[in-house]
C-alpha cells in the first residue's frame, strides 16, 4: 500500500467520523433527557402518593389550621411542594393554604410555570360488587425543560395517584 492510498484511507474514516459524530450525539443527549424525565415523573409520582397518603387520613372537616382550606387537603399540598423540593424539582410558587382555585370537593393549585397540583377528594372507584368507593385522586404536572430545546415538543410530565379514602 502507497503512502497516497494510507492518506486517503485515513482521510475517509475522518469524514465517516465527522459524518456520524452528530447522529451519536443526539442519541446519547435524547437519552440523558429521556432518563432525567423518567427520573423527574416517579419523583412526582412518590410526591403525589405522599400528598394523597395524608389527604386520605385527615377528615375534611377538621379546620384547626386556621385556614378556609381543609387542614388535610393543606397538608397534603404542604408534603407535595415538600417532597418535590427535597427531590429538586421547586413547587416553591404553591401556597397550600391558597389554592388557585376550589370547588366542594376539589383543590387546585396552578404556578405560572406550568406546573399544577390538583387534589380531588370527590372521587370515586370500582369496588367489589360493582359498588363505588370514595377515593382521593392527586394529579401533578410539572414542566420540562429539553436539552435539545426546539428537537423535542415541550410537554409537561403529568402523574395520577389514585387512594381509597380511609376517613369521610
Amino acid at each position: 500500500m502507497t503512502r497516497c492510498s494510507e492518506a486517503r484511507q485515513r482521510g475517509a474514516e475522518l469524514v465517516e467520523f465527522a459524518l456520524v459524530l452528530p447522529a451519536i450525539l443526539l442519541l446519547l443527549v435524547g437519552i440523558v433527557d429521556f432518563g432525567a424525565a423518567f427520573a423527574l415523573r416517579q419523583k412526582m409520582t412518590n410526591a403525589a402518593r405522599e400528598c394523597a397518603r395524608i389527604v386520605v387520613s385527615e377528615p375534611l372537616s377538621d379546620q384547626s389550621c386556621q385556614s378556609a382550606t381543609p387542614c388535610a387537603i393543606v397538608a397534603g399540598a404542604n408534603a407535595a411542594v415538600a417532597y418535590m423540593g427535597n427531590a429538586g424539582a421547586s413547587l416553591a410558587c404553591i401556597q397550600p393554604a391558597a389554592p388557585t382555585s376550589s370547588s366542594a370537593l376539589e383543590w387546585t393549585y396552578a404556578c405560572a410555570g406550568g406546573a399544577t397540583l390538583v387534589i380531588n377528594r370527590g372521587y370515586t372507584i370500582s369496588g367489589p360488587g360493582g359498588g363505588l368507593i370514595p377515593a382521593t385522586q392527586v394529579t401533578l404536572t410539572y414542566p420540562v425543560a429539553w436539552c435539545l430545546g426546539g428537537l423535542a415538543p415541550s410537554a409537561p410530565i403529568a402523574t395520577q395517584v389514585t387512594m381509597p379514602d380511609l376517613v369521610s
